[in-house]
């Protein structure tokens, strides 16, 4: 406040001899400022029997002080405003659902992954076709599953790829539908225990139609 007022002085004053009281005083009222509020300052210039000379000083002071005050109050508002965004950022992110695998289910899902590309892989009854997109979901599905993990959707994805070939091959596709279902188990029961619900539905019943 003082510097702002300062400057709007010197703009009227421009330094002229005639104004020199003037810019004493206003340096004898910023060092009053600062010894009342306690405020750390950088030493004050002398004044000496030159009025331009300590026209000058003073003048040059009220620029290295504003310059000071200015950077403080930049700082203090870049700190505010990081600070306020971490908060609003927190909030949002404590929002989103997180699922989470016990070490044993996880590290199981990982082994079941990978017996499950070399089935597919090896498969005789599967097309080369329906093999590429059965592959590119699982190794899509495995690449967003962490122990903590906030996004499933390759995994819904991945599921109905599989339960397409499960539906058409029958107890024929046995080796990879048993993995599969036992995949898909260990995922719901993560995504239902999140959601509170205690009744988990079989697998089996998502993807196989009910005989009979």
């Amino acid at each position: 406040m003082l510097c702002g007022e300062f400057e709007r002085f010197d703009g009227h004053a421009r330094q002229l001899p005639e104004h020199h009281n003037d810019y004493v005083e206003a340096l004898s009222v910023l060092k009053a400022f600062s010894l009342a509020r306690h405020m750390p300052a950088e030493p004050f210039p002398e004044v000496g029997p030159q009025r331009q000379q300590n026209i000058a000083h003073i003048k040059a002071y009220f620029v290295q002080v504003g310059n000071v005050v200015r950077a403080e109050l930049s700082k203090r508002h870049a700190r505010g405003y990081f600070e306020s965004k971490t908060e609003e950022y927190v909030s949002l992110f404590s929002r989103v659902s997180v699922y989470e695998f016990s070490e044993t289910d996880f590290k199981r899902i990982h082994d079941l992954v990978g017996e499950l590309r070399d089935l597919i892989r090896d498969s005789s009854l599967i097309t080369e076709e329906h093999k590429r997109r059965l592959l590119r979901r699982l190794e899509a599905m495995r690449g967003e599953l962490y122990q903590k993990t906030s996004d499933i959707d390759r995994f819904w994805g991945f599921l109905g790829e599989a339960g397409i070939a499960m539906r058409k091959f029958g107890d024929d596709l046995s080796p990879i539908s048993q993995r599969v279902l036992e995949l898909g188990g260990l995922v719901i029961a993560a995504i239902f225990a999140k959601e509170g619900i205690r009744a988990l539905p079989e697998v089996s019943q998502m993807l196989l139609p009910r005989e009979g």
